[in-house]
């Protein structure tokens, strides 16, 4: 392993994506599928409808809730294991998609935990616009935060001592990270953008003339733009957590298989 520009970075997240298609469209979909099914369950009536109303039933409070709740517990399931599998891809040219759930469920709380704490930091930092103080030590926690999940995942940290390690490895390369980060952001919204248009379009008509087939069709789209946005989120991330640790520490294949405990491939 070598440093990477953050232009090889991004080409090799599409070199690993395009190698493993099929392991981590299973890894995606096996959670999504029936994760967003509940989404398609729910009432049809926008939660604004409800806000500008002033008053949500207890029974529509109650899916948007289990709707946080699973879409939370979901994505930072598949976030993980298309993390785990990055590893995998590396050291063994392989990807072992049952192997990629187990590690996840290893350190699921903290995972859980850490996922939780940066979404509360990316929405104080969205909401920024009314409130820019708070958004600004969102933003820079979310910058300094962006790699304790692979560390939790990877060198096997909880919580707080992989919100520590994240802060340590950012620390003498906030610049690059930041960069890192705002050009991933940019592809996986790009690509969730580009996925959704025939989504979208269907949303821009009333919701009561959209036939089963329609729905059906949005569903399967909004599907698609979930899973590839995170599992190519997760791979890139994974790399730029990589490259840090190479150019701060040496860090390279006989670490990283001694870390997921697999053997190099030959």
């Amino acid at each position: 392993m070598q440093e990477r520009s953050l232009g090889d970075i991004l080409n090799e997240t599409f070199a690993i994506f395009g190698k493993g298609g099929r392991s981590f469209a299973i890894i995606a979909l096996v959670v999504f599928a029936p994760a967003n099914l509940i989404t398609f369950l729910g009432p049809r009536t926008e939660l604004q409808h409800y806000l500008t109303a002033g008053a949500i039933p207890g029974s529509v409070l109650f899916f948007y809730v289990l709707v946080a709740v699973v879409t939370l517990v979901a994505t930072t399931a598949v976030w993980s294991a298309a993390s785990t599998a990055v590893g995998q891809q590396l050291v063994t040219g392989s990807i072992d998609v049952k192997e990629c759930f187990r590690r996840v469920s290893w350190r699921l709380y903290s995972l859980l935990l850490l996922s939780f704490t940066l979404t509360i930091g990316l929405a104080v930092c969205v909401g920024g616009i009314v409130i820019v103080i708070p958004a600004i030590v969102a933003a820079v926690f979310l910058l300094f935060g962006s790699l304790a999940i692979p560390a939790a995942l990877y060198e096997g940290r909880k919580y707080v001592s992989a919100l520590r390690r994240s802060f340590q490895l950012v620390r003498s390369m906030w610049p690059r990270v930041l960069g890192g980060m705002i050009l991933i952001t940019l592809v996986m919204l790009g690509t969730g953008l580009v996925i959704s248009i025939p989504s979208l379009l269907l949303l821009s008509l009333d919701s009561e003339s959209l036939s089963l087939a329609s729905m059906g069709l949005q569903y399967l789209v909004s599907l698609i733009a979930n899973s590839a946005a995170v599992t190519i989120s997760a791979v890139a991330v994974t790399l730029l957590y990589f490259d840090t640790r190479i150019r701060i520490e040496g860090f390279g294949l006989e670490k990283l298989s001694h870390e997921i405990n697999y053997s190099v491939k030959n």
